[in-house]
């Protein structure tokens, strides 16, 4: 029997985060409800959503990335049933023990039935990263690929670039455990951006394209995304993917002398759904692997200071699981 209320995690207004007793949503004919089992924390967008962003007015249930159980449809929900686990990209409201998700706006997929709980939520995160290549293949005189930032997506993207059949797969990261784990995953070579000095990247083999998967730049003098474009080869595509929340700095001058391109992830969501499929075998047979993402689980009640510690320590986890039950 779904209860009338439960508990979330709500964002009152940035940068105040409390655990509440609301109302579960009434779903409409288009929605599922579907009873959360699993949750994690996005490294790259819940920080700013956090302390306050523009597309996220508050109050708000916090949270996007979820895995669960449906328990109630409505009649125009078409496509999944009663009982099914399923993840989906994108929808907020996932820090809670129910959530309203609406099938036909978001990317929905049954959880393959080898992923155990606690790698089901992270699927969210893989979708989401993937989409930075899934209209980038690699084809004739594009087969090396640079990954500036190697957190969770970047971790996941250099698996997903390997299973595209890139043959070069560089990654660059200020952490050495992310490097250390991308190495396991995948990646050919990889650098720690603060070692390179002054924008001399003549050592780094020249990359047909390049994705910032990054968030703030921490580095002093030249931006790290200046350094990054050095590194592509002329005429080479660079794929704006991560969410700086202070922007992004570059030198047009770099970008335009070496006449490289830019372009963002895919978001149009039949697209999402058809290449996501594709995505989901990839899990499915162990080509993306998951488990190596996830370094801490924590009872959804002491949420609030893994989180605490995500933005504070951003170096010492990747995934941060979430549990309701089991």
């Amino acid at each position: 029997m779904i209860p009338s209320t439960m508990k979330a995690w709500v964002l009152e207004s940035p940068g105040e985060l409390q655990l509440k007793e609301v109302e579960v949503p009434k779903i409409r004919e288009d929605q599922v409800l579907i009873e959360i089992d699993r949750a994690c924390i996005c490294n790259g967008s819940d920080p700013g959503i956090f302390r306050g962003h523009e597309a996220y007015p508050t109050p708000l249930i916090f949270g996007h990335e979820a895995s669960g159980r449906i328990v109630k449809k409505g009649n125009r929900a078409e496509g999944f049933e009663l009982g099914q686990r399923v993840c989906w990209w994108f929808e907020a409201g996932a820090f809670a023990q129910y959530q309203a998700v609406t099938p036909g706006n978001v990317a929905m997929f049954q959880v393959p039935a080898n992923l155990t709980f606690d790698e089901a939520p992270v699927m969210e995160l893989v979708l989401a990263a993937c989409r930075a290549l899934m209209e980038v293949p690699p084809e004739r005189g594009r087969r090396t690929i640079s990954i500036c930032g190697l957190g969770p997506s970047g971790l996941v993207l250099v698996q997903y670039a390997r299973a595209l059949g890139y043959e070069h797969i560089i990654g660059w990261d200020l952490y050495e455990t992310r490097r250390k784990l991308a190495f396991s995953l995948g990646a050919n070579a990889v650098y720690d951006p603060a070692r390179i000095a002054g924008g001399q990247v003549h050592d780094i083999p020249e990359s047909d394209v390049g994705v910032l998967m990054f968030g703030n730049d921490y580095l002093p003098g030249e931006p790290t995304v200046t350094a990054f474009m050095r590194s592509i080869r002329i005429g080479g595509l660079v794929v704006s993917y991560g969410h700086p929340e202070r922007g992004c700095r570059f030198s047009p001058y770099v970008f335009q002398a070496r006449n490289l391109w830019m372009r963002g992830p895919v978001n149009d969501m039949d697209v999402i759904r058809r290449r996501g499929e594709e995505v989901i075998g990839m899990v499915t047979d162990g080509r993306i692997r998951i488990e190596p993402l996830i370094t801490n689980r924590v009872d959804f009640e002491d949420f609030l200071p893994a989180f605490e510690n995500v933005l504070e320590h951003p170096e010492e986890q990747i995934k941060v699981i979430l549990k309701w039950r089991d």
